[in-house]
């Protein structure tokens, strides 16, 4: 069938859905897809999504999409599709990419054009379609989504988007919990993908909405997605004979692949080591010329250790590569752009070329590559299955091995005893052959049919309890309950102690969170407090961040760099604990991986610096790391490659942050210097001599004082001319990077306040620092340093929030108090000394002018600039405006005429909490000069306030009404429009 996907379309139905598949992926939908779009339309979302691997799971963010253009019932704002792999996020990110890209490109009229116009919301000028993918580090959490009324796709790990929906975001602000939790927690879809890898999140979220029964703002939808067996729901979609029957479908369900079991003799002692030849062995047998082979580990341990016997055993090393999540994604996008498509479904084969790609659990689920052949390390029945799903994935070959090799005598404490079940039940189909050098594949026998159909044929014979072993032991999530929530909820001040969020997001006794590690070359000597300003300067990205569970992070800081004096000596053919981990993040931890106090026989061991935004930083020993940490360590330390995380290697680490900027929404910043030559160096060797000559340049000019940014841009647009573009057209990080400095890279001066060796110069497309909302400075900052008054600010901000409501379709009360909270926000800034330091402490300027500002005429890049005018004007450290903001609009609704038409409780909060404080508390601050500040009435004669009383001791009384009557996530939402708004006008300098 083909169909007509540019023909004109004028209105949109759920017919319309087979030409949107075909026009973002270019092919038809499956039968499941459609009948999917159909079931939610007319009954909202199932609970279980149970459609076998290989059929196009991800596909549920194109039934999200089309169902939200059709304004169903049961479709949500956004979507967050979560699943515990960090290649899966990403895969699932470039797919979400495509929609977008597709709805971007959308002539008006079809099909997709249509979809786009109908997901615009109103005044939006940017995508209709937002797409993240939340991962560790900061570069998209700060302003991850610009507008509460836009669509988006989120795609994320357990940890990253179930830590926000629970007012805890790890590695961001305080401040920030309220949006995120809003974000997340209202309007929104949140698919769990391989909900047996999420069983305590998927728990979690269904307490929580029995907790959380009504407020302002659509309730989350939830819905498990799975391929594998022991998810069960009565409320399930699968998929139905239609599937069976169609040729594709069926050629899938049915491809031809066969697994055969060789069992490891071995002893506790030589089993990992016996294990790992075996995996090469049997991967070089039935690998060869023309094929694509991988092999699957269980921990990065054994992964490195088959990687590295292959690398010395096969023709060719070249042919080799290590895939593991605990990666860089900068060195990820470099590696699957020269890997990923040679084993991408649907690719070719070079002839006589052999490819070997030795992974962890990461590839387990969704990635979309089809392998030739496959070895893998015995494991849970869900995990087997999900790796026999890599193998002959379109059913194109006529016949594929997979190999699973298993030591009865290796300790696995990543699946525990599902291993040894799952493979007593495989043992009970076939007769697994002895492992021995020198037998070949011919030796391999019938092995068991492992096709998708017939997998799953099997599964039905199995007794529940039988299946349930084989799943592995469900960790025990803590009952959830309204004082927990009451606790999450007060944001700040945090309450003390607090609830940790791990055990409702791993459950107890499972896996462990992660924190992120940053490598920077500019990290010299012992102090981190010395790192400070090279990190501030060029602020770190989760691109140049990797994941790694805390202990792992506390060992590795707590041990001597290996093969040093004191190094560590880890018993004959045993991993090092630090790599004893997996790429399963939710399963059970090993023993070696639970949280340690971070000190060992070589003592407290090495400082990293945490790093939680400007002027946080602050150094921190292994024992005091917490989850969601972001970690910043010198690159000469080592412990990570272009394979990722390796904390027995001791070569200095490449530092990448000039080359993780360039995205939409972050600044492309490079450092004038040897660290961009060397990165450079590495990513793009082409290009090592021309960016040394602009290096040179710079270097030269800025010692003349004879800088020439246009000189600059034009190297820059000729080394991009030789450059070939990444995978797609899609270019890759260093073009990113060089292309948008090339358009509008200007160059910053070294701070001179910056340590020796860190003060080097900046070539940057941007010096906005408007999104630092913790000080007097960064509130009254305006993108283009161009001063704002305040009646146009808050006339700005209330036209923003009052049509981000109503694009939500909030009640007409709530839309009122949001405008008049908006309208009112930054009346604080009437206060005499903050006008003087928005005069930059200037007296004859601030006294001649006659109308008050709520935006600074400076460079908004110049902290130092804004401390000196605080300093000069008087302004108290500390001091927050919001609370003489949030008396004056107390005092203004007392004088309006009709106060019954807005909730003031309402309208004062939104005022007090819209820097992400007074939740339910702001921070008290001594005035220690009280000043009179003169208050323009509400059609009445002014009046005065003086700035004395700081503390609203009615606050938490407030903040509880309001969370009863809106929902601890509505009031996150009430709250996020207002904020949003501000920063939506602050980042445009917008005054109407």
């Amino acid at each position: 069938m083909t169909l007509d996907i540019t023909s004109p379309v004028t209105t949109l139905t759920e017919e319309d859905f087979p030409a949107f598949f075909e026009a973002v992926h270019g092919w038809e939908p499956f039968p499941w897809q459609q009948a999917l779009l159909h079931r939610v339309l007319e009954q909202g979302w199932p609970a279980l999504i149970d459609v076998p691997t290989g059929l196009g799971k991800t596909a549920v963010l194109d039934v999200a999409v089309f169902a939200s253009a059709l304004r169903s019932a049961g479709a949500r704002r956004r979507v967050f599709l979560v699943v515990d792999r960090r290649l899966i996020v990403d895969q699932a990110y470039a797919h979400a990419a495509r929609i977008q890209q597709a709805l971007a490109d959308a002539a008006p009229g079809t099909v997709c054009g249509t979809v786009a116009a109908l997901l615009a919301a109103d005044g939006d000028d940017g995508p209709v379609l937002d797409v993240t993918r939340m991962r560790g580090g900061v570069n998209w959490s700060w302003l991850w989504l610009e507008r509460p009324d836009r669509h988006a796709v989120i795609t994320g790990t357990v940890d990253q988007v179930g830590s926000r929906l629970l007012f805890r975001g790890y590695g961001t602000s305080q401040r920030l919990w309220p949006v995120d939790a809003a974000l997340a927690g209202t309007d929104s879809l949140i698919i769990i993908d391989e909900a047996h890898l999420s069983d305590p999140f998927l728990t979690t979220l269904r307490d929580l909405a029995q907790l959380e029964q009504a407020g302002t703002g659509p309730a989350p939808a939830v819905v498990a997605m799975s391929a594998s067996p022991g998810e069960y729901s009565p409320d399930a979609h699968r998929i139905s004979s239609a599937d069976e029957q169609h040729p594709l479908a069926w050629q899938r369900l049915t491809a031809p692949k066969t697994l055969h079991l060789v069992t490891v003799p071995a002893s506790k002692d030589t089993a990992h080591d016996a294990v790992a030849d075996a995996l090469a062995y049997w991967a070089l047998q039935i690998g060869g010329p023309g094929r694509a082979t991988a092999v699957v580990a269980n921990t990065i341990a054994m992964a490195r250790a088959v990687f590295t016997r292959l690398q010395a055993e096969a023709p060719e090393p070249a042919q080799c590569v290590l895939l593991t999540g605990r990666i860089r994604p900068v060195d990820r996008e470099y590696l699957l752009h020269e890997w990923y498509p040679r084993i991408l479904a649907g690719a070719g084969r070079r002839p006589g070329e052999q490819l070997y790609v030795v992974a962890t659990q990461t590839i387990e689920v969704g990635a979309d590559i089809d392998l030739d052949g496959l070895v893998t390390e015995s494991a849970a029945l869900p995990a087997l299955i999900q790796r026999l799903g890599r193998v002959n994935r379109r059913g194109d070959r006529s016949r594929a091995v997979t190999v699973a090799a298993h030591a009865d005598a290796l300790d696995d404490k990543v699946y525990g005893t599902a291993r040894q079940q799952t493979w007593r039940w495989l043992a009970g189909l076939t007769d697994p052959l002895r492992h021995r050098t020198g037998r070949a594949a011919a030796d391999l026998g019938p092995g068991i049919g492992a096709s998708p159909a017939e997998l799953r044929r099997r599964l039905q014979d199995i007794a529940a309890a039988d299946l349930e072993a084989m799943q592995g032991q469900r960790p025990y999530t803590p009952a959830l309950s309204a004082v927990t929530l009451d606790t999450w909820a007060r944001t700040s001040p945090v309450p003390h102690p607090d609830i940790p969020v791990a055990p409702y997001l791993h459950g107890i006794a499972a896996g462990e969170p992660a924190v992120s590690i940053v490598w920077r070359a500019d990290a010299r000597g012992d102090d981190p407090r010395q790192w400070r300003a090279g990190v501030e300067r060029l602020p770190p990205s989760a691109d140049e961040a990797i994941e790694v569970p805390v202990s792992a992070a506390r060992r590795w800081l707590t041990s001597p760099p290996a093969g040093g004096p004191q190094g560590r000596h880890d018993a004959p053919g045993q991993p090092a604990a630090a790599e004893t981990l997996s790429d399963a993040e939710s399963r059970a931890a090993a023993e070696d991986q639970r949280p340690d106090t971070g000190t060992g026989a070589a003592g407290p061991g090495r400082r990293a610096l945490r790093y939680g935004g400007p002027g946080t930083g602050e150094p921190v020993t292994a024992g005091q790391i917490r989850a969601g940490d972001l970690l910043i360590v010198p690159a000469a330390w080592g412990g990570c490659d272009r394979y990722g995380w390796n904390p027995a290697a001791t070569a200095p680490v490449t530092d990448l942050a000039d080359l993780a900027g360039g995205s939409r929404g972050t600044a492309a910043a490079v450092r004038i210097g040897p660290t961009l030559a060397q990165a450079v160096a590495a990513v793009a060797p082409a290009l090592t001599e021309p960016i040394r000559q602009l290096i040179s340049q710079i270097t030269a000019d800025l010692d003349d004082d004879t800088p020439d940014v246009t000189l600059y841009r034009g190297m820059l647009g000729r080394m991009l001319t030789a450059q070939p573009d990444g995978e797609d057209g899609e270019p890759l990080p260093h073009q990113r990077v060089l292309e948008r400095l090339a358009r509008a890279g200007r160059l910053a001066d070294p701070d001179p306040g910056t340590a020796e060796g860190q003060a080097v110069p900046l070539l940057t497309d941007t010096g906005a620092a408007w999104n630092d909302d913790a000080s007097a400075a960064g509130t009254s900052a305006s993108a283009d340093a161009r001063p704002i008054t305040l009646a146009a600010h808050q006339a700005a901000v209330r036209d923003r929030a009052g049509q981000f409501a109503r694009n939500l379709d909030l009640p007409a009360p709530v839309i009122r108090a949001v405008m008049l909270a908006a309208a009112h926000h930054d009346e604080g800034k009437r206060d005499p000394r903050f006008q003087l330091m928005l005069h930059a402490g200037d007296r004859w300027q601030h006294a001649a002018v006659t109308v008050p500002l709520a935006k600074s005429g400076m460079d908004p890049a110049d902290r130092a600039a804004f401390q000196r005018a605080q300093q000069l004007a008087g302004y108290p450290a500390g001091m927050r405006h919001e609370a003489l903001s949030a008396r004056i609009t107390a005092m203004l609704l007392a004088q309006a005429a009709d106060p019954a038409d807005t909730d003031p409780d309402l309208v004062i909060h939104l005022v007090a909490s819209h820097h992400g404080y007074g939740r339910p508390l702001l921070p008290p601050v001594a005035d220690p000069a009280p000043v009179d500040i003169e208050v323009p009435g509400d059609g009445s004669a002014p009046g005065t306030l003086n700035s004395a009383v700081t503390v609203d001791w009615d606050s938490p009384a407030r903040f509880a009404r309001l969370c009863q009557r809106h929902g601890r996530w509505g009031l996150a939402l009430l709250e996020a429009i207002v904020r949003l708004a501000d920063i939506w006008c602050s980042a445009r300098s917008e005054e109407s």
